[in-house]
């Protein structure tokens, strides 16, 4: 730290300048932002770099990815703010939603390894608020220097195209879902859906905790709070699943996407 001495010799530290995320750092300056190496991500096979060779990653390793940490409850960016970062989930899980005139609606659910931002290139700001479920750490990527990456790699540009498809076919199977007549078959699919994107980080297919709410699948869902509690504890009685507060066991997933979704119940 630089410092400068008072009239009584006295060395002062000077303040260190405010980071502006606002501004674009040069080439030059970028030392001074953390940098996440993608290389050393546990779910750098869901983000970016996957599919990536060498010279591509380089293309990728160019860019400076800072990296931010959430509490639970605390809010990434808000509905309208001018767009700057898509932002990677390193760890945790988020929800992003949009106010109605009744309360809000959650439009979807990110875990590691998602991207998201995306719905802020139509117009150049956020179209949806992105909240914190718990603990989190995303890295944010400049979208400037993304694009700068992107005209360098033809491979990194074709990634950031198939996770953007990615998430339009997440968006078609939740409508999908909604679409459902019957709850049991939206919140039965829900719960297969979850274990699916938890084996696919690592996780246990089987055994998981919900972090978000009832309340929060409910909006998800097209339904209410009341509704998901009752479809769990029905679940519950037939055997398919165990329910302990959040914490969930698919006892018999195969069983409960026979009864509720392959069999036309909804």
């Amino acid at each position: 730290m630089e410092t400068h001495s008072t009239r009584t010799g006295v060395a002062v530290p000077l303040p260190l300048p405010r980071w502006n995320p606002g501004v674009r750092l040069l080439r030059p300056a970028r030392v001074e932002a953390p940098r996440a190496p993608c290389h050393t991500c546990g779910v750098s096979h869901l983000c970016l770099p996957k599919g990536l060779d060498d010279s591509d990653r380089d293309a990728l390793d160019q860019i400076t990815i800072g990296r931010r940490r959430l509490r639970k409850g605390q809010k990434l960016y808000r509905q309208g703010d001018t767009f700057l970062f898509l932002y990677a989930v390193r760890f945790g899980t988020c929800k992003a939603s949009f106010p109605l005139p009744n309360g809000e609606h959650v439009s979807a659910f990110h875990m590691a390894g998602d991207i998201m931002g995306f719905d802020a290139l139509a117009d150049g700001s956020y179209a949806t608020t992105v909240t914190a479920l718990e603990s989190c750490e995303v890295c944010a990527l400049p979208y400037a220097q993304l694009l700068e990456a992107c005209a360098a790699s033809s491979a990194l540009r074709q990634r950031v195209a198939q996770l953007m498809g990615a998430q339009l076919v997440r968006e078609y199977l939740v409508t999908k879902l909604v679409a459902h007549r019957h709850t049991e078959a939206r919140v039965a699919g829900f719960l297969l859906q979850l274990s699916k994107w938890m084996q696919e980080r690592g996780y246990s297919p089987r055994e998981f905790r919900l972090r978000m709410s009832r309340a929060d699948i409910g909006s998800y869902l097209g339904t209410t709070l009341e509704t998901v509690s009752r479809c769990l504890s029905q679940f519950a009685r037939h055997g398919h699943i165990r329910v302990h507060n959040r914490e969930i066991e698919l006892v018999d997933a195969e069983g409960l996407r026979a009864a509720y979704v392959d069999e036309g119940r909804a």
